[in-house]
């Protein structure tokens, strides 16, 4: 409960510099049209130019203030959120970079010092910019649920598909029949109940995107409302008194826009049809989903499929029929182009969350890298109690790392395509689990800083493979946006960097070996701690030798 009361606060920040990043210097400038210039005759006699800039230059740096401290609330909330809810944190992360990448913060001074210097002109021009760079960091906070959503969607997509190809295989055997001789007016019946089984389909699709739709704009409008209502007393009042300048603006566009209908004038004739008949055209631009209307189409070849079968026309009602296996054909292809999609949006978001995972555990082992190394240049007979204290702090902040790793880990068997990476993975965690071990017990000698090298070089090897796939899936979404490839759905990550991604594992093998032959004294180990490294590295080769099996056997589809 209290991080979803602090979401809320998140969001409401952000909500409330968006309504507030465009401030009353907008409504100094000089509007267009006699009718709106009537409003500001309204207000009392304007106080001098001065003043009135010092007022805007004060509301500025509020916002940029709230927004310095929206800043710091994600940071905060993040951390708090990293244990319980790895996505949220990742999320809101993101947001910060966005938020600094976009240099909304600069942006705010700058506005500060654009009215400081009675630049109205640019700060409006300049608040376009902020007012958009927000309303995009609003739309990354409130899309935390679109997981959930591309999965509920995609059962729905499949199960119209499953559909679809039920109805494809029965007109296929209808067509069949038809050309087969068989008696054309007992096939009617059954083409007619096909026919209105498509139908039946196109209408569940339509009822379903558009209870969807409303679903989102009201779960918007909810969070919008909850976001507005956590901002405080002060802000509180002011976004009042902006709702109701908003109203006011609404309530004379309404009347102004009901004026020509209730005159009958010519002019009123000629501009009152345009509105309405936009809407329906624009419906017609933007169908609700192109599977129903394969769909609608299908049913219509259909039925005329059924006339001509009543009428005993074969050749007709076998062209009609195979119109409408074109149609169906065409409504599987489009579910399955939009299972792409999503899918590809899903691994998108998987990529990111891991990218980010990897680069904090990189940080975090980079600092306990360099602690064990410091630790091992004191000689061993000046080292004291403080050393062993350091050591298992050390230990502890490994034991964050696994920590960190499992989440990833995570993330991974939960797409379930990533074979090569997943044991990569698996074995960076078991490196991490015997540093943990070792800096416990003050073992911070070459072994355990070989150890700790493996994990850096195993991060920086992922980290270039996801930022490698994200950008050959941003490429492939840029050259084949509508590429109707094979059915399946693509891997997390491809068969090549599943390779190289194995290729790495073993090398970090073969350095391994390398790196214990020359801490071996003779031609046979003998220490029990190094007998037990060499067990580990054996059964670590197997499992790179299983890896490899199961991808060439397709494991990864």
């Amino acid at each position: 409960m209290f991080c979803r009361i602090r979401w809320i606060v998140a969001v409401g920040l952000v909500a409330g510099a968006v309504v507030w990043s465009r401030p009353a210097c907008a409504q100094i400038m000089v509007p267009e049209g006699g009718a709106e210039q009537e409003e500001p005759a309204e207000e009392p006699a304007a106080p001098p130019k001065a003043g009135a800039n010092g007022v805007l230059v004060t509301e500025q740096q509020r916002i940029a203030d709230q927004f310095k401290h929206l800043e710091e609330v994600l940071l905060r909330m993040a951390e708090v959120s990293a244990g319980a809810d790895p996505r949220r944190a990742a999320l809101l992360r993101q947001a910060v970079a966005q938020s600094k990448q976009r240099l909304i913060g600069v942006q705010f001074e700058t506005l500060i010092s654009l009215l400081n210097k009675d630049q109205l002109s640019r700060a409006v021009e300049n608040q376009d910019q902020v007012d958009q760079d927000l309303r995009g960091l609003l739309e990354l906070l409130l899309s935390e649920d679109r997981s959930r959503r591309i999965e509920s969607e995609k059962a729905r997509l499949r199960e119209y598909l499953k559909r679809v190809e039920g109805l494809l295989k029965q007109q296929k055997s209808l067509q069949g029949r038809t050309t087969g001789g068989e008696d054309l007016k007992k096939l009617a019946k059954p083409q007619g109940e096909l026919a209105q089984q498509a139908g039946g389909l196109a209408e569940t699709i339509k009822s379903n995107e558009e209870k969807d739709k409303s679903r989102g704009e009201k779960s918007d409008k909810k969070a919008a409302a909850e976001a507005k209502q956590s901002k405080g007393a002060g802000d509180a009042k002011e976004s009042k008194q902006s709702g109701e300048g908003k109203e006011s603006k609404e309530s004379k566009e309404s009347r102004d826009s009901k004026g020509p209908e209730k005159s009958g004038a010519p002019q009123g004739k000629a501009e009152s049809p345009s509105p309405q008949e936009e809407q329906p055209s624009s419906a017609q631009k933007q169908p609700e989903n192109p599977t129903q209307q394969r769909l609608e189409a299908a049913e219509k070849r259909m039925r005329e499929a059924q006339e001509k079968l009543e009428q005993a026309q074969r050749e007709g009602a076998a062209e009609k029929q195979e119109e409408a296996i074109r149609e169906l054909e065409q409504a599987k292809a489009a579910l399955e182009q939009i299972l792409r999609q999503l899918r590809e949006e899903e691994i998108g978001r998987t990529l990111t969350l891991l990218e980010a995972r990897c680069r904090k555990m990189l940080q975090m082992q980079r600092e306990v890298y360099e602690g064990t190394v410091r630790l091992d240049k004191v000689p061993e007979a000046e080292r004291s109690h403080s050393q062993d204290i350091e050591a298992g702090r050390l230990s502890s902040k490994e034991s964050e790392i696994v920590l960190e790793a499992d989440k990833a880990l995570t993330l991974m068997r939960d797409d379930g395509t990533a074979v090569a990476f997943l044991e990569a993975a698996g074995q960076m965690r078991e490196d991490m689990q015997q540093v943990v071990e070792r800096l416990a017990q003050s073992k911070v000698d070459r072994m355990t800083q070989g150890i700790e090298e493996d994990i850096l070089a195993a991060l920086e090897d992922m980290i270039g493979a996801l930022v490698k796939a994200q950008k050959d899936l941003e490429d492939k979404k840029q050259q084949q946006p509508s590429m109707q490839g094979e059915m399946r759905d693509p891997p997390l990550v491809d068969l090549l960097s599943e390779l190289k991604m194995i290729r790495a594992l073993q090398m970090r093998v073969n350095s391994r070996t390398e790196r214990y032959s020359k801490m071996i004294d003779g031609e046979q180990a003998t220490a029990t701690e190094m007998l037990e490294a060499l067990k580990r590295l054996a059964e670590r080769q197997e499992r790179i030798y299983r890896v490899t099996h199961e991808l060439g056997r397709g494991a990864n589809r």
